[in-house]
């Protein structure tokens, strides 16, 4: 099944991102041959995909260019993590969220992709002081 977005051509999700990334996104996304400094930004320790003219820079304004590839977050959205009330949430950005469906698998993988992320955030800025 293909996803809602391909079927309705939509793109607010690339537009302005601050997607998250893991090292496992890092590795994946290297080993096609794109360097770190082309699509890494590192804010306050965290990875995140970097934008280029208002969209992620792996977005030509027709299609994703790494769509099979892409960020773990990027493949669970519209299903977004609410740190203030600790669940998973669609993003209210999203205009099509009703298309989407949130299962336990799901938000399980979201949970695991956080707590992931926050754990490799911590080790980053724990040896940025050594």
């Amino acid at each position: 099944m293909k996803s809602p977005c391909i079927d309705l051509n939509c793109i607010q999700c690339c537009k302005n991102t601050n997607m998250i990334l893991s090292e496992k996104d890092i590795d994946r996304i290297q080993s096609l041959g794109f360097s770190y400094d082309f699509y890494v930004d590192i804010n306050n320790g965290w990875l995140q995909l970097k934008n280029k003219d208002g969209l992620c820079v792996f977005h030509n304004c027709k299609k994703c260019l790494i769509y099979e590839n892409r960020p773990e977050g990027c493949q669970l959205y519209p299903l977004t993590y609410d740190n203030d009330n600790k669940c998973t949430v669609f993003d209210k950005e999203c205009p099509h969220q009703s298309k989407f469906i949130i299962s336990e698998s799901l938000k399980n993988k979201l949970f695991n992709l956080i707590s992931r992320a926050i754990s490799e955030r911590s080790q980053r800025m724990n040896n940025c002081k050594d």
